[in-house]
């Protein structure tokens, strides 16, 4: 029923063109209580009912706080993750078990895009993501095609749980599109308003 009433609400948001056309205009806060609506509906579904929410809007869960070292200020972390979509799609990781298995379903079973087929991980890497711990926040590195690239909500639910993980303990993270990728999307999998989710997993600790 929710979802019924924040469409009426998107087409009702109307403004008129020069022409005497009619734009239909998103307005942001709609597709905003649409994602919090389905992350939540999301967890709930996988039992998860005791959840934090940072300042910008991102669920996180401590899946597991670890036994190894702790994460400290000024820490180099060096973390592996698993993205994927509410449905439960992965799109992006590092960790190699998965990627291989990735790699092994698309090539059997290849995307089909006008006619043409797709084997996506092909080319996948399995490089750990290295970052920095500092009073300052996170020091992150720049996006590249071997990291899921440093979205707002990525940023926010790595500086949320990271604090709370030792080595060897894992987090998940659910971001809403408007700190994902937006109207936009991104490749096959992330479509345009597609709120996303991530698991965390810290492998190294380096003391400064």
């Amino acid at each position: 029923m929710k979802r019924v009433l924040y469409l009426i609400l998107s087409v009702l948001f109307m403004s008129s063109c020069g022409d005497g056309n009619v734009l239909i205009q998103e307005d942001p806060s709609i597709q905003k209580a649409i994602d919090i609506d389905l992350i939540e509906d999301y967890l709930a579904d996988k039992g998860y009912n005791d959840f934090d929410t940072t300042l910008s809007g991102v669920r996180y869960i401590i899946l597991d706080q670890g036994s190894g070292q702790a994460i400290d200020e000024s820490d180099h972390v060096e973390f592996h993750y698993t993205g994927f979509t509410l449905s439960d799609t992965i799109f992006d990781t590092s960790i190699k078990e998965v990627g291989d298995s990735l790699k092994a379903h698309y090539t059997e079973n290849p995307i089909i895009i006008d006619g043409k087929g797709f084997t996506v991980f092909g080319n996948i890497s399995y490089t750990p993501t290295k970052i920095t711990y500092s009073k300052s926040g996170w020091t992150l590195p720049k996006a590249t095609s071997t990291t899921p690239g440093f979205i707002p909500g990525y940023v926010d639910g790595i500086v949320a749980t990271f604090k709370h993980l030792n080595v060897g303990g894992s987090s998940l993270i659910l971001i809403p599109s408007n700190l994902a990728y937006g109207q936009n999307g991104e490749g096959y999998f992330i479509a345009p308003n597609t709120p996303i989710a991530f698991e965390l997993y810290p492998i190294k600790v380096t003391k400064q």
